[in-house]
């Protein structure tokens, strides 16, 4: 969902109060930022924290220090059509945001607020900015205006340019506690089974949980996991697996694949009391008894190098790094 999609008023969630308050405190002492890096794993709920700071800060009269939904500012921004309120995100999901989307912010933040208050810029996420995006940004990041706030939302910090980095107050959402995340998800799921799972696939990120509850994709789990393993033993071809995980979305398809390098290693050195996709623990079990750990390491390695070109704004073909990962897996096994 685009964050200009969101038509109610947002709150910090449970997890985030610490960085809530301490917004708040600054903001009341006029030591707030110009610039603030949301920074974290995605799924943590970055991009609530964002919203609900901007729409606090174009109310007029907050409750709670949460936005009141009433007033005008309130009205227009639930509307969609603030005036002194921009969000900055790619035109195409996974896509770079380009230079003249920039520009148009660049030149948004040099006119003063038409609501004599905040203006408020969302950019997200921040590491889908190129170099010449990232550029024309920093003008605005050093002379923003007065009254004026941007708000940068990254789950990749490397992918981000230290040259923005350097300009922005940092703040850092780790995934939360099990137990305050189960509390939350199983709140709206109300399934402690289904909630506890949706955790476990969600690498612990309450907010991404909540996603694959709805969404179709969740159902495909377990026929990625039977693919992988069948790579593995030997029993399917890695290139024709690659090509049908073409129509999965492949930064979950990696997520998936490091949670369950991690179980692997866990439970091949014998040392698994607790593993995440607990639900798994028995397919996961049968590999770990066929899997070379210098292997498996070697394979997470590549993983990571392979997430880190994706959240790069690189544009690899998808069937290529699917190919060239499960081909690293098929030698993985035991010899």
């Amino acid at each position: 969902m685009s964050l200009a999609e969101i038509n109610h008023v947002q709150a910090a969630l449970p997890w985030q109060k610490t960085q809530w308050d301490g917004l708040m405190s600054r903001l009341q002492d006029e030591r707030m930022a110009h610039a603030l890096m949301l920074r974290g794993e995605a799924g943590t709920g970055k991009n609530q924290f964002a919203l609900a700071l901007a729409q606090f800060l174009l109310c007029a009269k907050p409750v709670a220090n949460t936005a009141c939904g009433k007033c005008k500012g309130c009205q227009l921004n639930l509307a969609g059509s603030h005036p002194d309120m921009a969000i900055l995100e790619p035109e195409d999901p996974g896509k770079a945001i380009k230079v003249d989307q920039v520009r148009q912010v660049v030149d948004f933040v040099s006119k003063k607020a038409q609501l004599d208050g905040f203006r408020v810029v969302i950019i997200s996420p921040a590491e889908a900015m190129n170099v010449n995006s990232s550029n024309a940004l920093l003008k605005s990041l050093e002379e923003p205006g007065e009254r004026t706030v941007l708000i940068l939302v990254s789950h990749q910090i490397t992918g981000v340019l230290p040259t923005i980095r350097s300009r922005c107050q940092v703040l850092d959402f780790p995934i939360p506690g099990r137990a305050e995340a189960y509390a939350w998800l199983n709140t709206l799921v109300g399934d402690p089974a289904k909630s506890d799972k949706l955790l476990n696939v969600a690498g612990g990120a309450p907010v991404r949980a909540l996603e694959l509850n709805q969404s179709e994709w969740l159902g495909e789990r377990s026929t990625v996991l039977q693919h992988w393993l069948a790579v593995l033993s030997g029993k399917r071809d890695p290139v024709r697996t690659a090509e049908a995980w073409t129509q999965y979305p492949i930064l979950d398809v990696l997520a998936w694949l490091l949670a369950w390098h991690i179980d692997l290693a866990k439970l091949a050195s014998g040392c698994a009391p607790v593993i995440m996709n607990e639900d798994l623990r028995q397919d996961l079990q049968m590999a770990a008894a066929i899997v070379n750990l210098d292997r498996l390491f070697a394979c997470h390695d590549h993983l990571l190098q392979v997430k880190r070109m994706l959240n790069s704004q690189a544009n690899p073909n998808p069937q290529l790094l699917l190919e060239e990962i499960l081909l690293k897996w098929s030698q993985a096994r035991l010899r």
